[in-house]
């Protein structure tokens, strides 16, 4: 696999998100393989440079439409895809919710290059006009599954769905995403309290509105004095958000931290009592998981990717919480969850790893690579 791989996605490092941390997880296991890499991605407002070496891979960023950063038309990545697919041994595109799979699988058929699709699928779309937009995008949403080479969920719940919806001639697989325990063990460590009364509760992701923040937001005032709700992440919803918590009057309770370094995060995994993901729609739960593994209790909305992923860890360390539950009872849970305690050992606990995960995408990548150079080389 001399030729390089084009990662595909709408957002990337250094936003904060599941998607854009599997891409960049994925992306470094295979710099580490000595697998060139290029990540192509989307960049809204413009703030970061078009092209740039980073960690030994290239990132190229495309504006879109009106600096749209919910539905992610990009028609110029899409035409750049077009005039250089050619040149990547593969595609690999991620987040299925976009344009910008469609435009990878056509820019893929064109020049005759393995297309493999990770559709961190959630079913449905997240708004009331997302969920509509479904109904004409779902051709050519089955089109580009039915195209590409394979589709690599991250669960059995995902996969469930994807052929639920589009038929047993996908070509899926369950690949799991992964945790790197070693780069989190300096956040299980006893909570770094600092003599504050009151709950910790951190929340990390996107700030969207299938995120379900707003729920944790009218639970903090039925919290213990002193509790607070800390926020890490961006996202469209954040406004909105913004004006809930000057509404209830709790503005100094809820920090917006936005982006924050690697070294931030890990800080505030110390620092925190208990996280919470109360999330509508999820593939895998990659922040319950990463949470999790640096010692927090969980407490999390009942989707079934969230129990699967919950299988990881040591019985316990997940408490689900419907996504019903009044203001009042999602406070009392987050108490007795934070009452489970932060935790060092995990010992015994079966957790994936990046590494693996790359070594089972690589199988993937090698086999068609390979079964598509054979063909060409046929005679005619």
């Amino acid at each position: 696999m001399l030729r390089p791989v084009a990662l595909i996605s709408h957002r990337y490092a250094p936003d904060v998100g599941g998607v854009e941390r599997v891409v960049e997880e994925q992306a470094r296991e295979l710099v580490r393989r000595g697998v060139p890499v290029e990540v192509i991605t989307c960049d809204p407002l413009q703030r970061l440079p078009k092209v740039e070496m980073v960690g030994g891979v290239v990132v190229r960023r495309f504006p879109t439409m009106a600096r749209d950063s919910v539905y992610y038309v990009a028609p110029q990545l899409g035409a750049w895809l077009l005039r250089h697919a050619g040149r990547f041994s593969l595609l690999h595109t991620h987040a299925f919710h976009t344009p910008l799979a469609f435009q990878s699988a056509v820019a893929a058929r064109v020049w005759n290059v393995p297309l493999f699709v990770s559709p961190h699928y959630h079913g449905t779309g997240h708004t009331r006009l997302r969920s509509w937009l479904h109904i004409p995008y779902r051709p050519f949403a089955w089109w580009t599954l039915h195209t590409a080479s394979h589709v690599l969920c991250n669960t059995r719940t995902e996969r469930d769905l994807v052929r639920r919806h589009f038929g047993s001639g996908v070509r899926v697989s369950v690949v799991p995403n992964g945790v790197d325990a070693e780069a989190l063990s300096t956040a299980r460590t006893a909570s770094s309290r600092n003599g504050r009364t009151g709950l910790e509760v951190l929340s990390v992701g996107r700030l969207d509105g299938y995120k379900a923040i707003d729920r944790l937001v009218r639970a903090v005032p039925l919290l213990p004095a002193g509790s607070r709700l800390v926020l890490v992440g961006d996202g469209s919803h954040r406004p909105e958000l913004e004006r809930q918590v000057d509404a209830l009057g709790i503005a100094d309770q809820v920090p917006f931290l936005g982006r924050v370094t690697r070294e931030d995060l890990l800080a505030h995994y110390r620092s925190a009592d208990v996280f919470a993901s109360l999330s509508r729609y999820e593939s895998f739960g990659l922040a319950v998981l990463e949470a999790a593994v640096a010692g927090l209790p969980v407490l999390a909305s009942d989707l079934p990717a969230h129990q699967e992923v919950a299988g990881y860890m040591a019985p316990g360390r997940v408490q689900f919480v419907s996504q019903e539950a009044s203001p009042r009872e999602v406070a009392r849970r987050l108490e007795d969850t934070a009452a489970i305690g932060r935790t060092v050992d995990l010992d015994g606990w079966p957790l994936p790893t990046w590494a693996a995960q790359v070594d089972a995408i690589m199988a993937f990548y090698s086999a068609h690579v390979t079964a598509l150079s054979q063909r060409q080389e046929l005679p005619a």
